[in-house]
């Protein structure tokens, strides 16, 4: 009985997993697209620093579901 919900948890950890990506590298492109058409630094330059903008926000991003969860939903209305 155990083994479909494991598979269903499986499934959907993967699925969390590729919408988290896609949504972030989605953001990214977004504001890539700005700094590489202006030409202001080099690519190099700006792949780097939106490198490390990506992963400091993925680091420091726990705080996020703590607003949805009590700023947003009212969980006692559901």
């Amino acid at each position: 009985m155990g083994d479909p919900y494991i598979l269903m948890l499986v499934a959907l950890t993967a699925l969390a997993i590729i919408d988290l990506v896609v949504g972030v590298s989605n953001d990214a492109v977004n504001f890539l697209n700005s700094a590489i058409g202006s030409k202001a630094i080099s690519i190099r330059k700006i792949m780097i620093i939106a490198s490390l903008g990506v992963a400091f926000g993925a680091v420091t991003s726990s705080g996020m579901m703590e607003v949805a969860r009590k700023g947003i939903f009212v969980p006692g209305e559901f």
